[in-house]
């Protein structure tokens, strides 16, 4: 029984990383969505997946649009890749990254949402040059 509860608490603890902030009280889903602006660069990246670097994209269009589950809502945001192609998708704060002034933060950082963002990017033009946040 002790063998199968470690097994369980370390899949938890594996799996919790994903979708940290993806569904969002709806007051914290349109504060980000007032955060992110048409015409802006915004990067796509999972510091704690096994992602190479961040997927630049340019935002379109921005909405926030209940889930259907429980009283959780998402922000939606259309966006042109680099090579042309559009998406829209729902984000996760704890996943997308902007640009201020000195550094590069999530949007959930940008917030004062808590999350884990894993890994920071030193350098956005070398993305491979990481560190661990501590």
């Amino acid at each position: 029984m002790r063998n199968i509860l470690i097994i369980f608490t370390l899949f938890v603890a594996f799996t919790s990383q994903a979708d940290q902030l993806a569904y969002l009280s709806k007051a914290d889903a349109e504060r980000a969505a007032t955060e992110i602006k048409v015409g802006e660069t915004l990067f796509m990246y999972c510091g704690c997946c096994s992602s190479v670097e961040p997927e630049k994209v340019k935002v379109i269009e921005v909405e926030v649009k209940y889930t259907g589950y429980e009283d959780y809502y998402e922000v939606i945001v259309k966006y042109e890749k680099e090579n042309g192609s559009i998406m829209s998708e729902g984000i996760d704060l704890a996943y997308v990254w902007k640009k201020k002034l000195f550094k590069y933060k999530t949007l959930g950082n940008l917030l004062n949402l808590e999350h884990d963002s894993c890994i920071y990017i030193k350098d956005w033009d070398d993305p491979k040059n990481v560190e661990k946040d501590i």
